[in-house]
């Protein structure tokens, strides 16, 4: 953790958590580093901004993103599974509750929405294609 914080010093103004492969302690040496930036913030603009102003502070081998821009499923990805690099492990907690309430509320139905074969996609364009052609529009 220490090496991380090292590589991502330039950060450490900032909320970061590090998620996936790494936290699960799942990663290969081929695996980057997944790191989330917490901004606090829904402003786009705002994000695109914190955003253009990271590019180029990390090395490489990290994959920095910006929390608040991910979908609600990434979202959820990450809050079940970080380790907090920089900033209040509590207040990160506390700021992630407003988002697991959100995934709880439809976390049922975006699962029973997931295809669960590749045939099940190939069934779906096709009946997308049959339907544009029957209302002559594109969907």
């Amino acid at each position: 953790m220490e090496e991380i914080r090292s590589d991502l010093k330039a950060l450490s103004g900032l909320w970061v958590v590090v998620y996936g492969s790494w936290p699960r302690g799942e990663a290969t040496p081929r695996s980057d580093i997944d790191v989330a930036v917490i901004t606090r913030t829904e402003d786009k603009a705002a994000n695109l901004k914190t955003m253009k102003n990271l590019l180029g502070k990390t090395p490489s081998g990290y994959d920095v993103r910006i929390f608040e821009s991910f979908p609600l499923h990434i979202k959820a990805e990450v809050m079940s599974n970080y380790v907090v690099v920089f900033g209040d492990p509590l207040e990160i907690s506390e700021y992630f509750y407003y988002y697991r309430r959100l995934w709880k509320d439809v976390e049922q139905r975006y699962k029973d929405n997931q295809f669960t074969s590749y045939k099940e996609v190939l069934q779906g364009i096709k009946r997308r294609k049959m339907l544009q052609g029957k209302l002559g529009i594109g969907l």
